[in-house]
């Protein structure tokens, strides 16, 4: 897909494989591995060692996060030379036509190894046989990723020994052209051991380095037309991609919710600052609201009482009280009364142009005269006596008149 061209070379292989010669004998199995790492861009060895358990060498695997490869040599595993020309169909059913026409490929696992001078090597296993020792080692959540027929693999060691003409394994003696293998030989020696810079490979461990040196390298050692084996090294490298996919999305879904928590504090710390200026302003807002509307009650009764209107109130006040006679004793005077009682939400009405006037005489005689000084005032409109009591006693009025003015 296109988004795998965005992967870096160096995510689509692990930094570290374990690498498992499995050596068929008349008498079982033994196990040969290698565990490779690198670091810094070099291969090293972090452990290394021979078994006969297999769960031994998973545990190992476990430890390192390492996938595995494996190398199947000695009983059962057929090795056969091919020399070809430009002109000859390098096909593998066409090779396996051509040079093992008697053979049943379908109860086969076969592999072909191609040399860099016109020659190669058909190396071929039951399907059976490596079956069982793939289920060996493809449990415990351990990823199998390669399966190689023979010491071949050790032509994954070409660019590192070229130099060499033979090389050992567990198993055979290899000799090498250009550092590819051109014979195999039963048996080994302790002599044709491999050195790379300060690391030596003894020829025990040969075949275990090489597979794992090759995946490292990114080599494609044989072909193969068995789907079954095809398959392992891809769907590994899918799974990197996929793994490599999963944490760029995460990485990218994370970056995304650490500025949208950044952007959501800052506007969060935003709103709430607003917030609270607008509580503040909605707070004098109704502050301001209900003082208007004390005002506007307050406006509305000095209105009604008149005290805004051009009239000359205390005016006639001085001169009523001017026209009192002495024997009458004025004791309380309402400019523009209030009209009745009032609901306690409701405003209060007043009497516009009307005073009333309380006090005390003892004879109604001096009242009508005082009344009739009044009603001849210009500004008198009428007097009404509404109150006259002849027994009062004490401070309270005994009448009361009610004059309205113009």
């Amino acid at each position: 897909m296109w988004w795998e061209r965005w992967i870096p070379e160096s995510y689509l292989t692990k930094s570290t494989v374990c690498g498992v010669e499995c050596v068929v004998g008349d008498t079982g199995t033994s196990f040969e591995y290698s565990i490779l790492q690198v670091k810094k861009k070099k291969i090293e060895i972090v452990s290394e060692g021979s078994s006969t358990d297999p769960p031994e060498i998973l545990t190992l695997a476990k430890k390192y996060s390492s996938p595995i490869t494996l190398a199947i040599n000695g009983k059962g595993v057929i090795i056969k030379k091919i020399i070809f020309s430009e002109n000859d169909s390098l096909e593998l059913k066409d090779l396996l036509a051509q040079h093992l026409a008697a053979l049943n490929v379908n109860d086969f696992y076969v592999q072909f190894y191609k040399n860099a001078d016109h020659t190669g090597h058909v190396a071929l296993c039951r399907k059976a046989q490596v079956n069982d020792l793939i289920n060996l080692f493809a449990k415990d959540k351990t990823e199998l990723i390669n399966v190689f027929i023979g010491p071949l693999v050790c032509n994954s060691l070409a660019l590192v020994a070229s130099s060499y003409n033979r090389l050992a394994t567990s198993t055979h003696r290899l000799e090498l052209v250009n550092g590819f293998i051109d014979s195999i030989q039963s048996g080994n020696s302790e002599e044709e051991n491999l050195t790379i810079d300060d690391l030596k490979i003894p020829s025990s461990k040969m075949v275990s380095f090489a597979s794992g040196f090759g995946y490292f390298t990114k080599q494609t050692n044989y072909q193969s037309d068995n789907a079954e084996l095809n398959s392992l090294p891809e769907r590994h490298t899918e799974k990197i991609k996929t793994k490599f996919l999963l944490t760029v999305l995460i990485i990218v879904a994370f970056l995304v919710s650490a500025v949208n928590s950044v952007l959501f504090f800052q506007k969060f710390d935003e709103s709430s600052t607003m917030e609270a200026e607008l509580n503040l302003y909605e707070s004098k807002n109704a502050q301001i609201t209900q003082l208007l509307e004390s005002y506007q009650k307050k406006k509305n009764l000095i209105e009604q009482a008149g005290i805004f209107d051009d009239k000359k109130m205390s005016v006639y006040a001085d001169k009523i009280a001017a026209s009192i006679p002495n024997e009458i004793l004025l004791r309380e005077l309402y400019f523009n009364p209030e009209e009745g009682e009032t609901e306690e939400d409701s405003l209060t009405n007043f009497s516009e142009n009307q005073l009333i006037i309380k006090g005390n005489c003892s004879k109604s005689s001096l009242v009508n005269e005082w009344i009739n000084i009044l009603k001849s005032q210009s500004f008198v409109k009428t007097v009404n006596l509404e109150t006259f009591i002849y027994n009062s006693e004490g401070h309270l009025p005994n009448f009361v008149l009610e004059v309205d003015t113009q």
